[in-house]
């Protein structure tokens, strides 16, 4: 483990990260488990991405999408080195899902339906759930901006697609 650096911030910069991390963290934990991280692994990574906040915070221009680089970028980097990608990449821990859709039985579909797409529309697609632009996504994760606008798109039309099948099997086996 590195040894701690030592921070030089002033009192008010200090109480700058302070109100930026109580605002920001959970926020960047359910983005890392819409990712597809654990919940442990999420908090584990946010915690990360705070403390390198931290260090770096008299430097910082845009404190959100740094946290959000920081800890997308160490998750993918957790998938690499340990191959848990495979498995990892698709799944979306369902109790975390349930601090973001209320509690009934669409959470188990919605889960389902996010388990389904690729690890750059479902990054993408929950970045911009959480209310971020092409521009800001594309920054966060480092991809060009059409990239980032195709990523969305084709998460959008194959979650409608997968919609439309489930319900139109519904109706086969349950009627109108």
């Amino acid at each position: 483990m590195p040894s701690p650096t030592k921070i030089e911030l002033s009192p008010e910069q200090l109480a700058e990260f302070a109100a930026f991390y109580e605002g920001d963290v959970n926020p960047l934990v359910g983005l890392l488990i819409r990712a597809g991280a654990a919940r442990d692994e999420a908090q584990d990574f946010a915690q990360e991405a705070m403390r390198v906040a931290l260090t770096n915070w008299p430097s910082i221009r845009s404190p959100k999408a740094f946290v959000r680089t920081v800890a997308l970028r160490t998750l993918h980097r957790s998938w690499t080195v340990t191959r848990r990608d495979i498995d990892t990449g698709k799944r979306v821990a369902q109790d975390a899902m349930v601090a973001t859709f209320d509690a009934n039985e669409d959470v188990h579909e919605a889960v389902r339906l996010l388990q389904a797409l690729p690890e750059a529309q479902r990054v993408a697609f929950a970045l911009h759930y959480d209310g971020y632009g092409h521009a800001e996504i594309a920054a966060i994760t480092g991809q060009h901006p059409d990239t980032v606008r195709s990523n969305l798109r084709h998460a959008r039309q194959k979650l409608i697609r997968m919609l439309n099948r489930d319900s139109a099997r519904k109706e086969a086996h349950h009627g109108p």
